[in-house]
């Protein structure tokens, strides 16, 4: 999953933009809650219910990844349009094994800084890939694995309608 950046662009957002992101990230806080001293509870990844993002109209969009050994990340998750608009599926492949090295490192900073501090990450990028180009949106959003210690991300991302 290669992506080619032309006239190169990556912003952090401050809050999720499109209308389908807005309701995701609403679906994620839904699922937070509070502990005895105010601290945030993330939601975990059982609270996270395929026919729910099936009525948010993003299951196809939506992804999971974890960490994994050697300081890495991978996709435990991927929907279809994801592979749809990025030519293969990734799931359970390391990022250093499918991502030019510097995509994987960039991937993998902003997932662990998303994991450590717990806060979700959303992002605004240019991207070639194959047939498809255009701007797209995409969050990762902190979630407790089944374990209930490990972070996870799960998230979406949000391609353009038209190329």
């Amino acid at each position: 999953m290669s992506l080619d950046f032309e006239e190169p662009y990556f912003e952090f957002l401050t809050a999720p933009v499109c209308n389908e992101a807005r309701a995701l990230h609403a679906y994620w806080l839904q699922h937070q809650s509070s502990d005895d001293r105010n601290g945030i509870i993330l939601p975990k990844r059982d609270d996270i219910a395929l026919p729910d993002l099936v009525a948010l109209g993003c299951a196809d969009r939506a992804f999971i990844m974890e960490p994994i050994e050697n300081d890495d990340w991978q996709y435990r998750l991927l929907g279809s349009e994801i592979v749809r608009y990025f030519g293969r599926d990734v799931t359970g492949v390391p990022f250093r094994q499918h991502m030019l090295e510097c995509e994987a490192d960039t991937a993998i900073r902003i997932s662990n800084e998303a994991a450590r501090t717990r806060k979700p990450v959303f992002l605004k990028m240019r991207f070639v890939s194959g047939e498809h180009s255009g701007m797209i949106e995409t969050m990762s959003l902190p979630i407790l694995a089944r374990d209930e210690t490990t972070i996870w991300l799960f998230g979406a991302t949000f391609f353009p309608e038209s190329n």
